[in-house]
């Protein structure tokens, strides 16, 4: 900016230092990024490359050239940018915080501090016009900037005939930086986008994937620990494929194995059989032709004979409830219908004069209906009345109950009159082999009875529980949720 202010003072010969200085300015149009002006001896202002005469005449003479500063058209300001005043937003809010909380400034002088004036007295000119170079720099308001100013002298034999003010903002500066911001934001906006659609991405190739393969994983065993068939593998080539092949493969030999010993333990008891069978036969026939105290001994062979026989027959049974569980052989059967088919048929049963009794509280107009394999479910509930009936004095009445609380869960309760259960074996008596009787009925009963009740209830998603029942007796009560 000073080697244009001297440039242009090396000139101005000072003969008609007016119009010279307009002639000159004129034929530099836009070739200088500088603002020069010219002014005589007394400091009234000559020339200035800013006004609009000058102006006029410089974008005649660069019309067809690309080097105009101060061509009439209108910038464009990267700060008008919808994108920048959105990312300058935060910039502001603090700007607004930090002029409410800090302490007042002194206001600084106009940058333009020639702005409308004809005669020019600042420092840098009063001291060009004396002889010597001046400098200064001003502050702007608002906007903050900084605008230089150089004044350099016009000499004319040796006289000082005027001077050569040139001035420039850094205000072009904060424009290239507004556009560098603006161009950052561009991209971050871009980078954001980009992020988004490899994000899309990743989860249509990796993670919807990855998802479906835990989803899969957590169903290979339900809640009860059961193998769940129909674990589908992925397809591609991908690594996530190849992992869910690999546990396809996994659970099928899981499947193979669990199938494997099912059937080991059903042949198993199969065969235990036969020779409990044969000990009993031989038994009772050594017992019909030994006198004595041989007999006895055989008496007591023969009672733990049929002892193991049960355990064997309610062992299988256990087993078999899982089997079939699994098989999934379950119809929408009439809750309603299967209670009063099992009570009709009890009720022919004399043995201890103990009268069932059906107590239907649901709503008769909507049969109630489940999801199930009616023989489980009705050997759930003849399991739970015989351990009722067993318990119940003579001419005492067993009732079973059918309720639907909400529209999701039926309940089916079997309530007696027995001796009670006592709180701390309320979920002990679902265990295997638990019993809770006389020792001369202990070995009537295996205590796998309300195990296998307790196996059948969850296996459809319910549960049982045993309730002490007022003024004496246990209610015995299953929960099953109704299937939509």
């Amino acid at each position: 900016m000073v080697q244009q202010g001297r440039l242009l003072a090396s000139a101005l010969s000072g003969h008609n230092l007016a119009k010279e200085a307009n002639a000159i300015i004129g034929r530099l149009g836009a070739r200088t990024d500088a603002r020069l002006r010219v002014i005589d001896k007394n400091g009234l202002l000559l020339a200035d490359s800013a006004s609009p005469i000058v102006q006029e005449q410089s974008s005649i003479r660069t019309e067809n050239t690309q080097d105009s500063v101060f061509a009439p058209s209108r910038q464009s300001y990267p700060e008008e940018n919808v994108i920048y005043r959105i990312g300058a937003i935060p910039t502001r809010v603090l700007k607004l915080v930090s002029r409410i909380i800090r302490k007042p400034k002194i206001p600084s002088p106009d940058a333009e501090y020639y702005s409308g004036k004809q005669i020019l007295n600042g420092s840098e000119i009063n001291s060009a016009l004396e002889g010597r170079y001046g400098a200064i720099t001003r502050i702007s308001k608002g906007q903050k900037s900084v605008t230089l100013y150089s004044a350099i002298p016009i000499f004319q034999d040796e006289k000082v005939v005027g001077a050569v003010l040139a001035s420039r903002s850094t205000l072009a500066i904060l424009s290239d930086l507004y556009k560098l911001r603006l161009d950052i934001a561009t991209i971050f906006l871009f980078s954001v986008a980009g992020a988004i659609v490899l994000s899309i991405l990743l989860a249509r190739t990796v993670t919807v994937p990855v998802s479906r393969l835990r989803d899969q994983a957590e169903s290979i065993l339900d809640q009860q620990g059961k193998m769940q068939s129909g674990f589908k593998p992925l397809s591609g080539n991908d690594e996530v494929a190849d992992l869910s092949r690999a546990l396809y493969r996994l659970s099928s030999r899981l499947q193979q194995r669990t199938d494997y010993v099912e059937d080991f333990m059903m042949d198993l008891m199969h065969e235990m059989k036969n020779p409990v069978a044969g000990i009993l036969s031989a038994a009772e026939l050594a017992e019909q032709n030994t006198p004595g105290e041989t007999s006895r001994f055989l008496e007591v062979i023969a009672r733990e004979g049929h002892r193991i026989q049960r355990l064997l027959d309610d062992l299988k049974e256990l087993i078999s409830v899982d089997v079939r569980l699994n098989q999934g052989e379950e119809v929408m059967a009439s809750v309603g219908t299967i209670l009063e088919n099992i009570v009709s048929t009890y009720n022919y049963r004399k043995d201890k004069e103990v009268q069932v009794l059906l107590v239907n509280q649901s709503d008769s107009a909507n049969p109630i209906q489940l999801l199930v394999n009616p023989d489980r479910l009705a050997q759930a509930i003849l399991n739970l009345l015989d351990n009722a009936v067993s318990f119940s004095p003579r001419n005492e009445k067993v009732e079973i109950i059918l309720d639907s609380p909400n529209k999701d869960t039926v309940k089916i309760s079997v309530a007696d009159r027995g001796p009670g259960i006592a709180e701390d074996v309320k979920e002990k008596v679902f265990e295997r082999w638990y019993t809770d009787r006389p020792d001369q009925e202990s070995s009537q009963h295996t205590g796998l009875g309300l195990a296998i009740v307790r196996r059948i209830a969850e296996g459809y998603g319910g549960g049982v529980q045993a309730i002490p029942r007022e003024r004496g007796g246990t209610i015995f009560e299953l929960e099953f949720p109704i299937t939509k």
